[in-house]
């Protein structure tokens, strides 16, 4: 289990509970409450911070433009 950047010590995410793309991960903690995923945005300068909560994602708010090639997994 791995430290989660932006929530409080403690909180852990499994690895096999994280979904990787592009600069973006989700992931979730079966025994937390709900169906929300925590999304995570990497870049250089900062490293992997928080992006929000929640069990779907609009990708035009992220700045997201939808490939229908290679969708994002949490966008709707």
């Amino acid at each position: 289990m791995n430290r989660v950047p932006g929530l409080p010590d403690g909180y852990r995410i499994s690895p096999d509970k994280v979904e990787c793309w592009k600069d973006w991960a989700t992931g979730w903690d079966p025994k937390q409450q709900g169906d929300g995923l925590y999304l995570f945005r990497y870049t250089p300068s900062r490293g992997w911070r928080i992006h929000g909560e929640g069990s779907a994602f609009n990708c035009a708010d992220l700045g997201i433009t939808r490939d229908p090639d290679d969708p994002p997994p949490f966008c709707y």
